[in-house]
């Protein structure tokens, strides 16, 4: 739970970066913890520079039919402003894809809403393709 301030300021901050997004303070709050008193099926991973936290990533698990295996969803990923141009991002995503591995999972999938052209370009940096499937969803 020592990470539970650092979790929470960064989703804070990735939502009103990324999204435009102003989230509950408290909500997002219970629902990182939830997911640090594996409540719930997911997973945070943190990156150091000189032994300060400056990156956070989160996976969710979801069954997948089609590979009758579990692939993991990352849901959110944040780097400190500072230390974006230190590889944190990459050493975070290249973690979990090994992390995802070792676990027999199917693979790791994100959803990048399709108007955010500069969080696509960074996914392609690393290798991962949009072009075979598009995730469409109704939110309320």
């Amino acid at each position: 739970m020592a990470d539970l301030d650092f979790l929470v300021a960064g989703n804070l901050a990735m939502a009103l970066e990324t999204e435009h997004l102003r989230l509950d303070r408290e909500i997002l709050r219970e629902g990182v913890r939830t997911v640090l008193e594996q409540r719930a099926p997911g997973a945070y991973w943190v990156v150091e520079l000189d032994g300060v936290v400056v990156g956070q990533l989160m996976v969710t698990y979801e069954w997948s039919d089609w590979r009758n295996r579990i692939v993991w969803w990352i849901q959110s990923v944040y780097v400190m402003p500072d230390a974006r141009q230190h590889g944190v991002f990459r050493r975070l995503y290249t973690h979990v894809r090994e992390a995802a591995k070792a676990a027999g999972a199917g693979g790791v999938r994100l959803y990048v809403d399709t108007t955010n052209v500069r969080a696509q370009q960074v996914y392609s940096a690393l290798g991962m393709s949009g072009d075979h499937y598009r995730v469409f969803e109704d939110m309320f």
